[in-house]
């Protein structure tokens, strides 16, 4: 092989082995814990305002969004509501302050499992208003998508722990350790 050839895979191996992915906005404060979001930002009013339409969102500060992505996207059926997954997330939510909250699950494909949803716990994305506007930009079997009143949000693409929810409601709360 010519030492160009060589030189030049040797070159590309080490620029795609050292290249990160523009995953996330992080604090950098010393002592603080990163926020690991795929996005952030601040929705306008007509999005808003959409938001508490469809998912039913009234006084609550803080709206919690566990998004199931669509089925084609996931390696697996990410879709199932059984007694089991309630248990797990009804304790995955015991660790994290929701006070004030609303807490949903939103399914990219709803419609496939109509009889599932009860527009009070478990939502359809009407009109693949999530999909579109949030979730398309990465895909994975799952998200969250958390947001406050005045629009600003904290978006995650895949499965996320604990400690990002509960920082994510922090944050948008205000109530987070600023040093």
């Amino acid at each position: 092989m010519p030492k160009s050839i060589c030189l030049l895979l040797v070159i590309l191996f080490i620029s795609c082995s050292s290249s990160r992915s523009g995953q996330s906005e992080k604090n950098t404060k010393p002592g603080e814990d990163y926020v690991y979001a795929d996005f952030t930002g601040s929705l306008k009013a007509e999005k808003i305002a959409k938001l508490k339409d469809y998912y039913n969102w009234k006084e609550e500060e803080i709206l919690i969004i566990n998004y199931r992505q669509p089925l084609l996207d996931c390696h697996f059926n990410n879709h199932k509501i059984t007694s089991d997954s309630k248990k797990w997330w009804t304790e995955f939510y015991s660790k994290i302050d929701t006070d004030n909250s609303l807490n949903i699950s939103v399914f990219a494909d709803g419609e496939k499992i109509r009889e599932k949803m009860d527009n009070r716990k478990f939502f359809d994305d009407k009109d693949d208003f999530l999909l579109n506007n949030f979730f398309i930009r990465k895909k994975s079997c799952f998200g969250i998508f958390v947001v406050n009143q005045q629009g600003d949000y904290f978006q995650y693409n895949g499965h996320y722990s604990e400690k990002q929810v509960e920082t994510f409601i922090m944050e948008l709360k205000g109530q987070r350790n600023r040093g």
